[in-house]
């Protein structure tokens, strides 16, 4: 667990709780039950979706050496937003799986955007550019106490799926197979509208 967010009442605001209420467990629990209340098997079949689609608040991403942007820019397009840290070694080993997901699916309607929230951006930027040569994801980074205060950080990796009109509709904390089969299938189906099939609460 990340210093930040040892204290499960630290950041309980909208759209945090309402998120997880909407998701169906008791953010409070999640760090010490995870695998309890949100289960997964490695695969886009462990999403859990929002009967209604959750309006986020304005964030801001950072870029190295470059303007920060808002998260609201990538509106008009599905967006997969995934939350790493080079202290989660599952974070570490998904990222090159999502930088080909984007190679294989990114264009104008879809976009995977990774955004670390290591208190060190310089050392996520060098594992990033360095170690692994992601070449079709763009480095994102964010203080972990600001975005914390919209998305959950207690567990890592964190996977959210984000509408063309900037709203969260479904998330999976955990490690997923983004080489699969079924994750292009998963990202098609997104485009056509026609994920989720049955929302949970």
């Amino acid at each position: 667990m990340h210093p930040s967010t040892q204290n499960p009442a630290h950041g309980l605001r909208l759209p945090l709780w309402l998120l997880a209420l909407a998701l169906g467990f008791c953010f409070g629990q999640v760090s010490a039950s995870h695998e309890a209340n949100e289960p997964s098997d490695g695969t886009v079949n462990s999403f859990r979706w929002l009967q209604n689609p959750l309006v986020l608040p304005e964030t801001s991403l950072q870029r190295w050496q470059v303007e920060a942007v808002s998260l609201s820019s990538f509106k008009g397009k599905i967006v997969l937003l995934n939350l790493w840290a080079t202290w989660c070694p599952p974070c570490v080993y998904e990222l090159p799986a999502l930088d080909r997901l984007q190679q294989r699916l990114g264009n104008e309607e879809f976009v995977v955007v990774t955004v670390s929230v290591d208190h060190d951006p310089g050392l996520a930027h060098n594992l990033f550019t360095g170690k692994l040569a992601l070449a079709n994801l763009e480095f994102y980074f964010e203080n972990p106490e600001r975005l914390g205060k919209t998305f959950p950080l207690d567990v890592l990796p964190s996977n959210f799926i984000i509408d063309r009109e900037g709203r969260a509709t479904g998330m999976l904390r955990s490690y997923v197979d983004w080489d699969s089969p079924a994750a292009d299938e998963f990202v098609k189906r997104l485009l056509a509208g026609t994920l989720p099939a049955r929302p949970q609460n």
